[in-house]
């Protein structure tokens, strides 16, 4: 039997489960916590300001999604930070989202977006009930988003914690996906070692659980957007960098982090790049051969980064201090990690190439790269 037959019996099953599911209204829809619990806010909400500059790429951002600019803008303001106590909900560890009642809370996905896309709508596995009635719970978990994308981890999951360090003060049980990856576990053990009061508890993806009392963190990002408040990346840098031992006083250096190694969105002229950042002393990187350890040290060395768009970007985090020059393809460019070095005060260039193929591959302008390393670095 072929694997192509396979997949296409397991895409019609599927179907036909979902249809029968959603006929006897096993799929919940959503609502929002407007008016539900007690909020606690530890900041309040404010508006960035951009340079003209920094508009126009927000704007050719939103034209590459065929987004509004006004809605496209309302989502890189920075929203208040807050704690929710609930009562009476249903953790689903399968993805970190909640129901009251009989729908599940927007806020506790991330967006719509996010939630209808979920596997709180899409996934099939049995859940085993469980009744947590007394203690506190809460998590900062965002599968299945997270489950192995550093961008989804240091950006949308692990800040949360940050709200939690600040505002929780009673015992409270934190609840994790057993099979994090090591980077994640030690990060958020390590963050959360001088807050005793919050116990992390590793469980299963396959549980529906009834909780009395939950406190529910607000995701630090809004949609869209990579940018924190400086208080929250200073707490993330200084609690990841003490973490992995990171040496403060290695030389620094120009780094150009490929993508060759990876499936989708590779710069096809990738070896004319190579040559002439070599001219410039640039060191060439692939992520994938480095312990998150190395990718954390390398980046904080670093004094310049250069890459194609891609979720590596997210040790920008880890930066010290650097420039950073990203590459995108003409028809899907994304201000994620324009926004992440907005919050982190780095100078940020974009240089966007040809339209991307089916994979997103595209070639990046050399004229343009050229006149940016020369206006830095030729005396």
């Amino acid at each position: 039997m072929s694997s192509t037959f396979l997949k296409v019996l397991k895409r019609k099953v599927n179907s036909a489960f979902y249809v029968a599911l959603r006929l006897v209204n096993y799929y919940p829809y959503y609502t929002y916590l407007h008016g539900r619990g007690e909020k606690v806010n530890l900041t309040q909400a404010y508006e960035l300001s951009f340079t003209p500059e920094e508009k126009e790429f927000l704007k050719v951002c939103a034209a590459s999604y065929n987004y509004f600019d006004a809605d496209y803008a309302l989502g890189h303001r920075q929203k208040e930070l807050s704690l929710y106590k609930l009562q009476d909900v249903t953790y689903l560890s399968n993805t970190g989202v909640i129901k009251m009642g009989d729908k599940l809370i927007v806020e506790s996905g991330l967006s719509v977006d996010r939630i209808t896309r979920c596997k709180a709508f899409r996934d099939f596995t049995v859940m085993l009930p469980h009744n947590y009635k007394s203690g506190i719970y809460t998590t900062i978990q965002h599968s299945h988003w997270a489950d192995n994308n550093i961008s989804l981890w240091f950006i949308d999951s692990l800040p949360r914690a940050y709200i939690l360090a600040k505002t929780v003060t009673e015992p409270v049980t934190l609840l994790m996906w057993k099979g994090a990856h090591p980077y994640q576990k030690h990060t958020l053990e390590y963050l959360l070692k001088d807050h005793p009061n919050i116990k992390i508890k590793y469980i299963s993806k396959h549980h529906r659980i009834k909780i009395s009392n939950f406190y529910l963190p607000s995701f630090i990002t809004a949609s869209f957007s990579g940018y924190m408040p400086p208080e929250v990346s200073k707490w993330l840098r200084e609690g990841v960098w003490s973490s992995f031992s990171i040496k403060r006083d290695n030389p620094k250096q120009r780094i150009y982090v490929s993508r060759s190694k990876a499936r989708f969105r590779r710069a096809l002229n990738e070896p004319a790049i190579i040559e002439l950042l070599k001219q410039y002393n640039f060191k060439i990187v692939w992520s994938e051969e480095l312990s998150y350890q190395q990718q954390v040290q390398t980046f904080y060395d670093a004094e310049a980064i250069i890459s194609p768009h891609g979720a590596g970007l997210t040790n920008l985090l880890f930066a010290e201090k650097c420039q950073v020059v990203e590459f995108h393809p003409a028809n899907i460019i994304k201000g994620r990690y324009m926004l992440l070095c907005k919050g982190l005060d780095f100078n940020y260039t974009p240089i966007i190439g040809t339209s991307g193929d089916e994979i997103e591959d595209f070639t990046v302008p050399i004229e343009t790269l050229k006149e940016w390393l020369s206006t830095r670095y030729d005396q």
